[in-house]
């Protein structure tokens, strides 16, 4: 009885298991209708890919062309991600053909640009074993210089620029205290080369003022003659 039950439960969980594993591989491939509208994506297996794709063939979606580009835009970043180059450009070419345009759109097709130019450099040194030649190598070096007008500016971040202003203000701080100090030193080297200058003291002249003698006056004589003097 035992022995039954093992071999029971062991065959529903292997029914299981195998459904499961297909349901899964379901999600994971694109239907037919949609690689026969997109036949760039024949033979994709990314769960990421197949989502996109599938959301792109939905016939919801089908009058959306927002959603369209915004889907093809992501296929094609996929794409370039995993380093399928070649279908990134199909992708990008098809929007471009739509007239769209975006920043996004650019860098996806400079990277996949720039990754099929770098593969092709690492056939020619490794196993090929040559250098480029004069040909190929006048647009690759005209390519270099315009990455090296283009390249970023790199800004410093905002810590920096906090230490680096402390750092002006102390060097600035210490200058002028050097300059205060170093002035104040000289004063006092002026100061003491200086010859002294005697104090003038200030003599009080005593003024002595000499008592004149009072003059008497003769005594008045009454009934006196006013020229009684000339007589004597």
């Amino acid at each position: 009885m035992l022995n039954k039950y093992n071999l029971i439960l062991t065959f529903v969980l292997t029914a299981s298991l195998t459904q499961f594993s297909f349901a899964k591989d379901q999600t994971q491939e694109i239907s037919k209708s949609c690689l026969k509208d997109y036949p760039v994506a024949v033979g994709d297996t990314d769960a990421e890919l197949v989502n996109f794709y599938n959301q792109l063939c939905d016939k919801s979606n089908r009058k959306n062309d927002a959603l369209k580009q915004e889907l093809s835009l992501k296929i094609a970043q996929r794409y370039q991600g995993l380093g399928y180059n070649l279908k990134a450009l199909e992708v990008i070419n098809q929007l471009r053909s739509q007239n769209v345009s975006s920043r996004e759109l650019t860098d996806v097709t400079f990277l996949a640009g720039v990754s099929i130019a770098q593969n092709a450099l690492n056939q020619m040194r490794s196993t090929e074993l040559r250098s480029l030649t004069e040909t190929s190598y006048a647009p690759a070096k005209k390519l270099a210089e315009t990455i090296r007008f283009a390249q970023p500016t790199v800004e410093k971040p905002l810590e920096s620029e906090d230490e680096s202003f402390k750092s002006k203000s102390n060097k600035s701080s210490k200058s002028s205290l050097k300059s205060t100090t170093q002035s104040k030193r000289n004063k006092s080297t002026v100061s003491a080369d200086k010859p002294s200058k005697p104090k003038t003291v200030a003599k009080t002249t005593a003024t002595v003022k000499k008592e004149q003698p009072a003059v008497k006056s003769a005594p008045a004589h009454s009934g006196s003659s006013p020229f009684a003097s000339l007589n004597k």
